[in-house]
């Protein structure tokens, strides 16, 4: 009888700790892949998480499920650490998608600067609502 009353409680607890989120059904990202380019299908070309500062454009294809209509999808690019280029987690750019049912693609893209890339560490932030749903990293490294 202990160890059910024991078992009872962790569930109560995870099942407590669990449902706001899933009550609030934002839903979840089930894919983010990193490329070159991207298809008229949301599917990634040239996928790599290594870029070139010459590239020309860096693009992301999600998908997500679980969304309720109305949901806003948000990728936030990050400079993590690019030296003396731009303070540590420098907020570089982002754009938003406002979901019209339960599942969802798309694609995030990020434009060269003049310049080019500076070397260093990025990363990609997709929210599903106001919650960070996922973190796609990716660098730039010299040729």
């Amino acid at each position: 009888m202990k160890h059910t009353n024991i078992a009872t409680a962790i569930y109560l607890g995870i099942l407590l700790g669990t449902w706001p989120a899933i009550a609030a059904g934002e839903g979840k990202i089930t894919n983010a892949q990193l490329g070159t380019g991207v298809t008229a299908n949301y599917e990634i070309v040239g996928p790599t998480t290594e870029f070139n500062p010459d590239t020309v454009k860096i693009y992301c294809a999600w998908k997500a499920e679980g969304l309720k209509s109305g949901t806003q999808v948000r990728g936030v690019w990050i400079a993590e650490d690019v030296g003396k280029a731009a303070p540590a987690n420098y907020k570089i750019d982002q754009a938003s998608f406002t979901s019209p049912g339960s599942t969802a693609q798309g694609s995030f893209a990020l434009s060269k600067p003049n310049k080019g890339f500076p070397i260093g560490k990025y990363r990609l932030e997709i929210y599903v609502g106001s919650d960070l749903a996922k973190t796609v990293p990716f660098t730039i490294k010299a040729k």
